[in-house]
């Protein structure tokens, strides 16, 4: 048949050189491997296949490094590094709010913003009311985003409502239910969350912070979330001390 090998010969139509071994065709080995080697390939079918695997694994192992330079470091995940650091804050699209209208992020526009995703079991949900009952009155102000897991799925509003009023959330909280807004956000980190990340942006809209997993609380017996509650705590306070951007001084 045109365009295929025939089984006693070579192919009539094709795209490559092929050689003759035992009355079958085979493909010569790439012009890459040396042509020692390229020789016993006509001599051996299972010569020939090893020298094509060979050549398929050293170019992985040639073009590894750029697929890992595009992967983050170690410190980048230890110090919280990613593409969105120092980014605008990306839009929201949401199927519904709880404790509010609906709302943008511009209208949010000279606070500090906290940015909490969440899904059926958060965790450290207590924390973060904490810090918008400790903060709020310094211009902070705190947005939750509802993300069902482990899929996209339609979401009746009284189901977050319900579910906000459980973890005794006062803030406003948008239903993510088609992952609309959590994609904008995805974080490819290895430590990340999608139903624990939290942002914090400032009062230009620009994200400053990433918190990746959701896992700090205030006065914890685990050091580690009781130092990522301070951690976030401390940032809080310091992006509260920067100007607004129509005040002198400001940016």
């Amino acid at each position: 048949m045109e365009g295929q090998l025939n089984t006693y010969g070579r192919s009539s139509n094709t795209t490559g050189r092929q050689v003759e071994n035992g009355g079958a065709s085979l493909p010569l080995a790439p012009p890459s491997v040396p042509r020692a080697f390229r020789a016993n390939a006509r001599r051996s079918p299972t010569v020939a296949s090893g020298i094509v695997n060979l050549a398929l694994i050293l170019g992985t192992i040639c073009t590894a490094p750029a697929l890992l330079r595009a992967q983050y470091s170690v410190a980048d995940m230890s110090t919280g590094r990613t593409e969105l650091i120092g980014q605008p804050a990306p839009v929201w699209s949401l199927r519904g709010w709880v404790n509010s209208e609906p709302m943008k992020l511009e209208q949010l526009r000279g606070q500090v913003i906290l940015i909490r995703f969440f899904g059926d079991q958060p965790i450290g949900a207590n924390a973060v009311q904490q810090l918008y009952d400790g903060y709020r009155g310094q211009g902070l102000a705190v947005v939750g985003f509802y993300v069902p897991s482990p899929m996209p799925t339609e979401t009746a509003p009284e189901i977050v409502r319900n579910l906000a009023s459980a973890l005794g959330f006062r803030f406003p909280v948008g239903n993510d239910s088609r992952w609309e807004t959590v994609n904008r956000y995805w974080l490819s980190r290895a430590d990340a969350e999608p139903g624990g990340m939290t942002f914090l942006v400032d009062r230009k809209g620009i994200i400053r912070y990433i918190q990746p997993d959701g896992r700090y609380e205030k006065n914890s017996r685990d050091r580690k979330a009781r130092g990522e509650y301070e951690k976030l705590e401390k940032q809080i306070q310091s992006l509260l001390k920067e100007p607004p951007e129509d005040s002198p001084g400001g940016g």
